[in-house]
């Protein structure tokens, strides 16, 4: 087994790459709870799609990409993708 006077920095970089991850997840989740604390009404909404066709409807508790929600005339009816809009609160008159 031959040594090089490099064996040192692989551990080195291991813990480096893995503080780095640590710290990134961190701050995305503080960021996360920072704006879900902030008091925004927001909405989930699912994509499915049969062929050329795509419909949105509610966010239904199971979603996911991938899963097949039924038949349509031309296959199976899929869903491909789920995304949060802003609820926009009405403006009261005064």
């Amino acid at each position: 087994m031959v040594n090089s006077a490099m064996d040192w920095l692989q551990p080195l970089l291991v813990i480096f790459l893995l503080g780095l991850l640590l710290f990134v997840l961190l701050r995305q989740s503080m960021e996360l709870s920072r704006s879900a604390s902030a008091g925004r009404a927001v909405k989930a909404y699912t994509l499915e799609a049969c062929k050329d066709k795509v419909e949105r409807r509610e966010f239904r508790e199971g979603d996911y990409v991938g899963l097949v929600t039924g038949n349509c005339e031309e296959g199976v009816k899929r869903v491909i993708g789920i995304y949060v809009e802003e609820v926009q609160e009405p403006q009261r008159r005064a």
